[in-house]
């Protein structure tokens, strides 16, 4: 009887495993681990999911879309339940967050506790002002970062990662497989960029970033 009352009990808890996993908001890789999410807390994957759109995920992180793509999640990726797949695009720095202000140091977050100075001298307040180095003073809003080299990276901007832009939702990256306009700037799959449709070109390189206002911040500073 206590084999089976044991067999019975594990039986529950993979239900109860399965059914948390079947309403998570989402899935990541942290630590090598597929971990489902809801409600901010996570709790690891122990077997192959589906999504909503058909999406496929092994418990390795293996991919496979509804439209038959295929790849791996990365450390930080994120799967969201509708299949929407989010990309690990900030590492470190200052962001804000449900209106905390946090430093992240290698992805990990935590309370900013006092100022900070980052690379090129920009010094970020516990309240989310951003005091540049040369430049005017601003602030933070929700789900809005800083690089660690003093870069914005504000919701709504482009980030060039493994050579695919990306547009930067709540600091993670949604991969942008058509040409997007903002501002007068026009960004196309293969990085390359139209200026206010006068037929100007140049070439976006890893880690460069396209503000929503169209202006664009090259990681290498003395590229144009």
């Amino acid at each position: 009887m206590k084999a089976i009352h044991l067999t019975l009990t594990s039986a529950i808890s993979s239900i109860a495993i399965l059914t948390q996993m079947a309403s998570a908001d989402d899935f990541t890789m942290k630590d090598g681990k597929l971990m489902a999410i809801e409600d901010g807390e996570s709790i690891e994957v122990m077997q192959g999911v589906t999504l909503q759109d058909g999406t496929e995920i092994t418990r390795g992180g293996d991919v496979t879309s509804a439209d038959g793509r295929t790849w791996k999640l990365q450390e930080g990726d994120k799967l969201m339940e509708d299949g929407t797949f989010r990309a690990r695009i900030f590492m470190n720095g200052v962001l804000k967050e449900n209106g905390n202000v946090l430093i992240v140091r290698a992805g990990e977050k935590l309370e900013l506790s006092k100022e900070t100075t980052l690379t090129d001298g920009t010094r970020v307040m516990t309240d989310g002002s951003v005091i540049p180095k040369d430049g005017e003073k601003w602030s933070l809003k929700d789900n809005d970062a800083i690089l660690i080299d003093g870069r914005p990276l504000l919701e709504g901007s482009v980030i060039i990662k493994d050579s695919k832009p990306h547009l930067v939702k709540e600091c993670m990256g949604e991969p942008l497989d058509e040409k997007t306009k903002l501002g007068d700037t026009e960004i196309h799959p293969d990085l390359t960029v139209d200026f206010k449709g006068d037929g100007d070109e140049t070439a976006l390189k890893e880690g460069d970033i396209v503000k929503p206002d169209g202006t664009i911040l090259r990681a290498d500073r003395t590229k144009k």
